[in-house]
């Protein structure tokens, strides 16, 4: 399963496979933000937006972090996972972030009519968007992660502050 995350750092297109590289995570997290506290999320710092999702797939292994430029606003995490995990493991994981102010886009959904091909949701809070995943472990990191089958995926996304990201029209006259 392959699940591709837009970046507003211009990368051409990370994928699933590339989120679920090994990469040295933060010993020291952040606390979990309050459970209730919505009016909270559009502020969401991405230490925070990370410590929810550890909160979140706690239960399933420990999040992994890819090293992120300074600045940048995406997160590409990975959780290994023992086997593949299916759909009422996933709900749970969304209802852990519900609990830290995430609201689902829809339900976890199958990505295919093989249950064994993993799954896919989305959660939003504020600005942050994140798309998370359970699939099999890709063939080429199979042995890097021997002996888990799976993992959850994670990509999470917010526009980036204080960047220009708003251009001008092409009509505009200076």
């Amino acid at each position: 399963m392959m699940l591709s995350i837009a970046s507003c750092g211009g990368s051409d297109g990370d994928t699933g496979a590339a989120a679920a590289k090994p990469a040295a995570s933060s010993a020291s997290a952040a606390p979990a933000s309050p459970a209730g506290h919505q009016g909270e999320a559009a502020g969401k710092s991405l230490k925070q937006v990370e410590s929810d999702l550890r909160f979140a797939t706690a239960p399933h292994g420990d999040l992994h972090v890819q090293e992120r430029p300074p600045g940048a606003c995406t997160l590409h995490a990975t959780v290994p996972t023992a086997k593949v995990l299916g759909n009422t493991a996933m709900t749970e994981v969304v209802a852990r972030l519900r609990s830290h102010g995430w609201t689902p886009n829809g339900p976890v959904e199958q990505v295919s009519d093989n249950e064994d091909d993993g799954n896919l949701t989305r959660v939003t809070s504020g600005d942050w968007d994140v798309t998370l995943g359970a699939a099999p472990m890709p063939p080429e990191l199979k042995e890097a992660y021997a002996p888990d089958q799976g993992a959850i995926v994670i990509g999470a996304l917010s526009p980036c502050k204080g960047s220009s990201s708003a251009l001008p029209s092409p009509t505009a006259r200076p």
